[in-house]
């Protein structure tokens, strides 16, 4: 799959790349981003951007190796560097058109359990804050927006909204995509009710909260294509075909397979 970077997403991007490699200087940076998008040049890639939003595969390893920084972190996992800038420059303009919206769901000072409502409003303000910025700035939340739009890329939309399956039940779906089919375990095998549905909302899906004071939403999801990435055969009725949600997702996986291998 691809990411989208635009001209008016690229001065997140950068700050993205400043915080995570200030040592380097901006031109070094940006014109590593370059690379890693595919481009020779930062100024070929300003060039593009100009003409409009640009959908690139981001290739993390000549990111770092143009920069001279290790490719993988004190772990010994790949770096995701460029692409966790990348898609916080996909995920912010969400956020600030969904001020609600937290890891959670759709969130607020009034939501939580019995001990977080019996705390001051103050603090509960707080604590709320704390969440936004979580999901704004935290690497985890990058990742888990990035493995929910990679499941929402191979579905499907309706017309109507699916009243069958809320956000939190969807959610569930994009994890089993590493949790159970073994693909896409860079991204971990986590994606939280919130960061679902801002991806669903940064993919174009109708998204409609369920009630007031609910985390969840329903989407404009097919019934099929949400069915199939659970391994149902709609001509067996069988839900135990793993080949099914391969087959979906193969492609995406093999590409970002061969760049890692490269």
């Amino acid at each position: 799959m691809t990411l989208s970077i635009s001209q008016d997403t690229l001065p997140i991007v950068k700050a993205g790349l400043r915080n995570a490699h200030s040592q380097a200087k901006s031109c070094q940076r940006t014109e590593a981003l370059a690379a890693g998008l595919g481009y020779r040049t930062y100024a070929g890639l300003l060039k593009s951007l100009a003409a409009g939003p640009v959908s690139a595969s981001v290739d993390n390893l000549v990111y770092c190796a143009r920069l001279g920084v290790p490719s993988v972190d004190d772990r010994g996992e790949p770096s995701r560097h460029l692409s966790r800038a990348i898609v916080r420059g996909m995920m912010h303009p969400v956020l600030d058109a969904q001020p609600e919206l937290t890891l959670r769901g759709f969130d607020s000072i009034w939501q939580g359990d019995a001990r977080e409502l019996a705390l001051p409003v103050a603090e509960r303000r707080a604590a709320f804050q704390e969440r936004r910025d979580e999901a704004y700035h935290d690497g985890w939340s990058a990742d888990q927006f990035e493995l929910a739009t990679l499941f929402l890329s191979q579905q499907t939309m309706n017309k109507t909204l699916n009243r069958e399956s809320s956000s939190y039940r969807i959610k569930h779906r994009a994890e089993g995509l590493s949790r159970h089919f073994g693909m896409f375990k860079e991204l971990g095998n986590y994606v939280s009710n919130g960061m679902m549905i801002a991806a669903a909302y940064a993919a174009g899906y109708t998204v409609k909260p369920i009630r007031h004071s609910s985390y969840n939403a329903w989407l404009n999801i097919s019934k099929r294509t949400l069915r199939a990435s659970e391994g149902y055969d709609v001509r067996t009725r069988r839900a135990d075909r793993p080949e099914i949600v391969r087959g979906m997702y193969a492609s995406l996986d093999s590409d970002r397979n061969d760049r890692r291998a490269a």
